[in-house]
């Protein structure tokens, strides 16, 4: 019910920004739960700790003390092993919210492939369909027409147009980067988009909820 209520509101705006809220729901969500099962001075002693063991480290090496970096490893793996089993529980549960609630933008932005019978099928669109007829490489969807693999725009979205065997795959261009990430491009769909949103927004919710993680 409350998801429905939330993607009833987002719809109405440009996909990019909605993926992006949903991404800010979804961290807030997992990151509530690590407030509550980790004990925050605990998490920022143990993480204070181990970047001061890996400078102690940093100058034993560089004295060439074999003995005392080896002692200090041993600690600095200790710590590890400590903030290790305090994030197991939260991640477990972390986890079940991403399973849970990840598919809903999938439901809403995910690919549509289309089944072809003698070159000829439909797809629902944003609620509206629309036939689809291939010929060769060219496919026509509505009115739009193009040689695969192709993007084009329907009914105000952009979709990437490719071959799927004997089928057809309609993927839905979420956001476009005014520059081109180095391996990613520019052109994103909604898995690729929550995952770049995400990087940034996790680091600011933390600190923002003062999660020592």
């Amino acid at each position: 019910m409350v998801l429905e209520f939330i993607f009833g509101f987002l719809l109405n705006y440009p996909p990019a920004f909605s993926v992006f809220v949903f991404s800010i729901i979804i961290l807030f969500v997992i990151n509530i739960f690590y407030k509550i099962l980790i004990n925050q001075n605990d998490a920022k002693q143990t993480k204070e700790r181990t970047k001061e063991i890996s400078r102690q480290m940093k100058e034993a090496q560089k004295a060439g003390d074999k003995d005392k970096s080896k002692k200090l490893m041993g600690e600095l793996m200790s710590q590890n092993s400590k903030m290790m089993r305090m994030t197991m529980k939260p991640m477990i549960v972390s986890l079940i919210v991403v399973i849970i609630l990840l598919p809903s933008l999938a439901t809403f932005y995910g690919d549509k492939i289309v089944t072809l019978t003698d070159n000829k099928g439909s797809v629902a669109l944003d609620g509206t369909a629309y036939q689809v007829e291939k010929s060769g490489s060219t496919v026509k969807v509505g009115e739009n027409s193009c040689s695969m693999p192709c993007t084009t725009e329907i009914a105000g979205n952009d979709y990437r147009i490719l071959p799927e065997g004997s089928n057809v795959k309609l993927a839905q261009i979420v956001a476009v980067t005014p520059f081109s990430i180095p391996f990613l491009g520019n052109s994103f769909g909604w898995l690729g988009w929550y995952i770049i949103c995400s990087i940034p927004l996790v680091i600011i919710i933390r600190k923002a909820m003062k999660i020592y993680m």
